[in-house]
């Protein structure tokens, strides 16, 4: 019984609850606006109420469908293409502005097929009256009958959505794919992600990451440079640290250095500054560059006496003392090494200068 009142209390704000009759009138809510209702001075039969409601849907399938591909427009139009650019603005310079734009559609369609509704409705039932549509007691079994059915089909929708869920996300069915040596139908399940939601570097990566173990090197260095530029926080310079790699194995080294100079001189803060030159450091370090490498650690070694607390004087030391024993001048280790034990270097700490690796993003 409980349910059943909770049911028919629902109903009344339905879009299938859209007429009554008071007083031998009849009143027809608007199509999209639930306040908003016609009044007639006649009772409407049941076969005329049907062709309104066939109406009555007809027009929220326009409204509908026309607010979806405006959003479709503006999403792939403007938002994405621009998704770069517009995070770099406050938020009442970029979504605001975004917000506005999709409520003036919105109005605007809704008007347009609200005041198609009303001259339909005049040119077959005549003259009406706008009045405020307010649901009463009065229950049609047909529409109340196809209210369940659209209701349960809704918590069915959700159902199947809720089991996709436990399934797992498409990102994880790639990631899964990689994990298995499948990486042609990874790179297929990751392009189609790539063209549905085209500002998650995740995406990217997952098919950089694909590309390469096809030896498909070029492409793999494009997704990598993408899924950075999406999203170069601390945690995605990953991606950046990939497409690093990749030069290496590939002996890209001059376009590899551009990277590291492009990313230093862009720099937003001395830490970032700082990380990309110790890495430029140790990539130089590994294709024997030694004198350049020599040259950074220098810097680096002075800066960390100003105040660089993420600068790990000890380690910085360390690898100095590796590129000094490489050039043949093993005093100057040798000392590298007494100042980098003189800081309490942890023995974790005394391990060779890392060469580029190729990281997967198991999210």
């Amino acid at each position: 019984m409980i349910k059943f009142n909770i049911l028919k209390r629902l109903f009344k704000r339905a879009p299938m609850n859209f007429y009554n009759y008071v007083d031998g009138t009849t009143v027809i809510k608007s199509i999209n606006n639930t306040f908003q209702g016609y009044k007639f001075d006649k009772i409407i039969d049941g076969e005329h109420i049907s062709s309104i409601w066939s109406s009555i849907k007809q027009y929220k399938r326009i409204t509908t469908i026309g607010v979806f591909l405006a959003f479709i427009i503006l999403l792939y139009g403007v938002i994405f293409p621009y998704y770069t650019f517009l995070s770099k603005l406050r938020w009442y310079f970029s979504a605001l502005p975004l917000l506005i734009a999709i409520f003036v559609i919105y109005q605007t369609i809704l008007r347009i097929c609200t005041a198609h509704f009303e001259k339909w409705l005049k040119k077959n039932f005549g003259e009406f009256e706008r009045t405020v549509y307010n649901p009463t007691d009065f229950i049609d079994e047909k529409y109340y009958k196809l209210f369940k059915l659209e209701l349960a089909k809704a918590f069915g929708l959700i159902l199947v959505l809720l089991m996709c869920f436990c399934i797992g996300s498409p990102s994880k069915i790639t990631l899964n794919l990689i994990n298995n040596q499948k990486y042609d139908q990874a790179i297929k399940l990751a392009t189609v992600g790539s063209k549905i939601f085209p500002i998650a570097p995740t995406w990217y990566s997952l098919r950089g990451y694909s590309k390469f173990q096809i030896k498909d090197y070029d492409g793999a260095i494009k997704d990598y440079d993408k899924a950075y530029r999406l999203d170069p926080d601390e945690y995605s310079v990953m991606n950046f640290d990939n497409k690093i790699f990749i030069k290496y194995y590939t002996k890209q080294y001059k376009s590899a250095i551009k990277d590291f100079d492009s990313e230093i001189a862009n720099a937003q803060t001395d830490e970032d500054r700082d990380s990309f030159l110790w890495d430029k450091a140790q990539f130089l370090y590994n294709i024997k560059q030694y004198e350049e490498a020599l040259k950074i650690y220098n810097d680096l070694l002075v800066k960390s006496n100003e105040d660089r607390v993420f600068l790990l004087q000890n380690r910085l030391y360390f690898e100095r003392a590796e590129v000094y024993k490489k050039l043949g001048k093993e005093e100057l280790a040798e000392q590298d090494l007494q100042n980098a034990n003189n800081l309490d270097i942890e023995e974790s700490f005394k391990n060779p200068i890392p060469e580029p690796t190729l990281l997967l993003d198991e999210m």
